[in-house]
C-alpha cells in the first residue's frame, strides 16, 4: 500500500469517525431536547389540573363519610393535543373518573402499570398503533391519603418523524462528507506528495543516466518538504563533488603508480640486458618505497573512515615530540642535499592528551611539504607556544605558496594544485598528506588552518587542547 493511499484512508477514516461521533451527539442532544420539552409540557399540564382541583367532604361537617374530588374541565386540553385521564384508586380496582374530550372513547388507562403509584412516573407507552409519552402523577388528599392518579400524555409521532428525518439528513450528510473527504484527501495527498514524486523521478533519472547535475526546484515555504528538497540538492552537490574527486583520484593514482612502475620496469630491463648494478637497484628501491607510502596512506584513511583504526590518547609532553620532528626534518634536508634553513621559532613546554606517533606524523607531513615546496635558499620555521587553553604549533615556510582559490580545498583528499606550480625537482604526491593531517587533528579535538601568499610562503597552524582542559575546552571564535 502506498503512502498516498494510507494518507487518504487515514484522513477519510478519521473524518468519518469524527462526523459519526458529532452526528450522534447532535442527534441525541436534539432528541433529548424535544423529549425534555414534552416532559415539561406534561408536568405543567398536570400541575394546572391539580391546582384547579378541589376536595369536598361529604356527610357531617366534623365527621364526613367521604371526600369528593371536583376536577376542572378537561376539554381545554383538546386543542393542545394533550391527553388527560383521572383514575380513582381508593377502591380495590381503579375507577375511571374523567378524561379529556380528545380520548373520550378510551376506557382503559394510558399507562396501566403506573396507576396507583405514590411517585411521579414518566414512560413511553405503545397505545394501539401510536406511541405516547405518559406522565403519571398521584392525587393526594388534604389528609395525606392517596385518592387516585392523573395521567397526562402526548403523542410521540411528530417527534419520531422529526428524529427520523433528522437521522436521514445526518446519514446523507455523513456519506457526502466522507466522499468529499476522500476527494479532498486525494487532492491534498497528491499536492503534498508531489515534491516526493519529483524526488523519486530525479533519483530514477540519476540511476538511469548517471547525471549528478540533477537538482530540484522549490517555490513553496521552507517546511519539511522544502527542507527535504534542500537536503536533496545539497546531497547531490556533495555526491557530484565526491564523484569528481573520485575521478581525479583514479586519474592521479593511475599516474602516480604508472610513473614508479615504469621506472621499475625500465631498470629491470636494463638489469636483464646488462646485468645487476647498484644504481638500478637503488632506483627500484626508491620507487617501491614511493608506492608503499602511497598505499599506506590510502589504507590509513580507509581504516579511519570505517572506524577500524583505534588511536590511544595518552598524556604527552608536546615539546619533546616537536623536537624529535625537528631533528628528523633536519636529517631529511641533509639526506636530500637541500640548501634550506630549518629554525626553531618560539618554543615553550606544553602538555596534551594525544598519540605520540600521530602527532609526529602530523608534523613530519607538514615539514615534508614545506621542504618539498620551498626552493633552495629558503627558510622553514617550526614553533610551539601556549595560547589560552591550547597548545599551538606552527610550520612556516618561504616556499611557492598556495593559490587563494585552492585554500578551501587544501585539506580534501586527493586534491593537488597544478603541477606546473611545483618547485623544480619536487616529487608530487597523491594529495593525501594534508587529509591525513586534518584527520589527526580531528581525533585530538583540535583545529588546523593555513594562510598563504603565492611566492611568499605558507603557514600551517595547529591547535590542540591542553591536557587539563581537553574534555571541556571551548573552541576559539577567531580560529576558523
Amino acid at each position: 500500500m502506498t503512502i498516498r493511499t494510507k494518507l487518504i484512508l487515514w484522513y477519510a477514516g478519521l473524518l468519518a469517525f469524527l462526523i459519526v461521533v458529532f452526528g450522534l451527539i447532535v442527534f441525541l442532544f436534539i432528541q433529548w431536547t424535544l423529549i425534555t420539552a414534552i416532559d415539561e409540557m406534561l408536568q405543567a399540564t398536570t400541575t394546572q389540573v391539580l391546582d384547579n382541583s378541589r376536595a369536598v367532604p361529604i356527610g357531617e361537617m366534623n365527621n364526613p363519610d367521604s371526600i369528593r374530588v371536583i376536577l376542572p374541565s378537561l376539554d381545554i386540553f383538546t386543542v393542545s393535543g394533550v391527553f388527560v385521564q383521572v383514575w380513582d384508586v381508593s377502591a380495590s380496582e381503579p375507577v375511571f373518573v374523567a378524561t379529556s374530550a380528545n380520548i373520550r372513547e378510551l376506557t382503559r388507562p394510558l399507562d396501566a402499570e403506573a396507576i396507583g403509584g405514590a411517585m411521579v412516573e414518566v414512560n413511553n407507552v405503545l397505545y394501539g398503533a401510536r406511541e405516547l409519552r405518559v406522565l403519571t402523577s398521584p392525587i393526594i388528599l388534604p389528609n395525606g391519603a392517596l385518592f387516585g392518579s392523573i395521567q397526562v400524555a402526548a403523542s410521540l409521532d411528530a417527534l419520531n418523524q422529526a428524529t427520523e428525518r433528522l437521522l436521514t439528513i445526518l446519514l446523507v450528510n455523513m456519506g457526502v462528507a466522507v466522499v468529499g473527504a476522500v476527494i479532498v484527501g486525494l487532492l491534498l495527498a497528491n499536492r503534498a506528495l508531489e515534491p516526493i514524486d519529483r524526488l523519486i523521478d530525479a533519483a530514477a533519472r540519476i540511476t538511469e543516466t548517471e547525471d549528478l547535475t540533477t537538482r530540484l526546484s522549490w517555490r513553496g515555504p521552507m517546511d519539511e518538504l522544502g527542507r527535504l528538497t534542500s537536503v536533496f540538492n545539497l546531497m547531490m552537490d556533495r555526491l557530484e563533488h565526491l564523484f569528481g574527486v573520485q575521478q581525479r583520484f583514479v586519474a592521479d593514482v593511475s599516474h602516480e603508480l604508472r610513473t614508479p612502475l615504469t621506472a621499475v620496469r625500465g631498470n629491470l630491463e636494463l638489469m636483464q640486458r646488462y646485468g645487476t648494478d647498484e644504481e638500478s637497484m637503488q632506483a627500484i628501491r626508491d620507487e617501491v618505497a614511493r608506492m608503499t607510502r602511497m598505499v599506506d596512506d590510502l589504507l590509513l584513511l580507509a581504516r579511519a573512515d570505517y572506524g577500524g583504526l583505534k588511536v590511544d590518547l595518552d598524556v604527552l609532553d608536546l615539546d619533546s615530540i616537536v623536537l624529535v620532528a625537528y631533528r628528523e626534518a633536519r636529517a631529511i634536508i641533509h639526506a636530500n642535499d637541500r640548501d634550506l634553513t630549518l629554525t626553531m621559532g618560539h618554543f615553550e613546554p606544553a602538555r596534551i592528551s594525544g598519540n605520540a606517533d600521530r602527532i609526529k606524523q602530523l608534523l613530519l607531513n607538514l615539514l615534508g611539504n614545506a621542504i618539498k615546496f620551498t626552493p633552495d635558499g629558503g627558510t622553514i620555521t617550526l614553533s610551539l607556544s601556549n595560547e589560552g587553553q591550547y597548545a599551538v604549533m606552527r610550520v612556516q615556510d618561504t616556499g611557492i605558496g598556495i593559490e587563494e582559490q585552492s585554500l578551501p580545498q587544501i585539506f580534501e583528499r586527493f586534491f593537488q594544485e597544478e603541477r606546473s606550480r611545483f618547485r623544480a625537482g619536487a616529487e608530487s604526491g597523491a594529495g593525501l598528506g594534508l587529509a591525513i593531517c586534518r584527520w589527526i587533528v580531528d581525533i585530538h579535538k583540535g583545529k588546523i588552518k593555513v594562510s598563504s601568499l603565492v611566492g611568499q610562503g605558507s603557514t600551517f597552524t595547529i591547535m590542540i587542547p591542553h591536557h587539563q582542559t581537553s574534555d571541556r575546552v571551548k573552541p576559539l571564535d577567531s580560529f576558523s
